[in-house]
């Protein structure tokens, strides 16, 4: 294990200082993430005002939701770019490779590619996460935190799990593009509260794992929910969402393989 995370770390290193090359052009992506995400939150805490809310969470509340799905997002945005490049690998064969490595197909794919543009997630998370909370008085605690470490990365775990299966669509529609930005709409309406739509659309959001990013997190951190009824099912929906995940790519495997490659 030790080894293994060794080897990682000189792959971060190594693919750190490549993309670093173009400084310019790396620069400008992270601070166009950095300005486009603060102009959400923005927005949101122009819009309100001081004291109005929407579906009865304030301007902060909502605020620390954008952080949070922020903070969900980091691992993805970190490990998981090689994702985007399945199709590819599919359509010019390359794909062929992770059959003859050790490990799982996936992991190798989460392990291909960092990118430091997670930092700036991370940093953009945090930076949302503290400005609402030292505005909400009573929030922060021990326990809060605590919650917060426990409930964030079975959070991240769901969302990489969606957007993974989302990609793997390529294997049965030949592309993933559809299939990728209509999930990611949807992932990207669970940053709100869900008090804020239709019951037949919360319904949907509910049978989907859509309200284990966002939701039932901050139904604990910041609605006093408690963490024994929430966590459990949190774990519920994570385990749930990687188990389909691999079911999921060992039956685009078998397709893959049994159309020649």
């Amino acid at each position: 294990m030790k080894a293994f995370f060794s080897a990682w770390r000189r792959l971060v290193l190594v693919d750190c200082r490549s993309k670093l090359e173009s400084r310019a052009d790396f620069v400008l992506i992270l601070l166009g993430m950095f300005f486009t995400s603060v102009s959400s939150a923005a927005t949101i805490y122009l819009m309100l005002g001081a004291s109005n809310t929407i579906a009865g969470y304030n301007r902060y509340e909502l605020i620390f939701m954008q952080g949070f799905m922020f903070m969900a997002y980091v691992f993805e945005s970190s490990c998981c770019n090689a994702m985007y490049m399945l199709e590819s690998w599919l359509k010019n064969g390359n794909f062929v490779r992770y059959y003859l490595r050790p490990i799982h197909p996936l992991q190798m794919l989460i392990l291909e590619r960092f990118h430091p543009q997670g930092l700036i997630v991370a940093i953009t998370g945090i930076s949302f996460l503290s400005f609402a909370v030292a505005h909400l008085p009573g929030v922060w605690s021990s326990t809060f935190l605590l919650h917060l470490l426990i409930l964030l990365p079975l959070a991240s775990i769901t969302l990489n799990a969606i957007n993974q299966m989302s990609i793997a669509s390529c294997f049965f529609f030949g592309e993933h593009s559809p299939v990728f930005h209509t999930v990611g709409k949807l992932t990207d309406m669970s940053r709100y509260p869900f008090e804020l739509f239709p019951k037949m659309v919360r319904q949907v959001f509910m049978l989907l794992p859509l309200a284990g990013i966002v939701w039932w997190p901050c139904q604990v951190l910041l609605r006093q929910q408690s963490i024994w009824l929430v966590a459990p099912l949190m774990l519920l929906i994570a385990a749930g969402s990687v188990t389909t995940l691999i079911w999921l790519w060992q039956l685009g495997m078998r397709r893959y393989a049994g159309a020649g490659g």
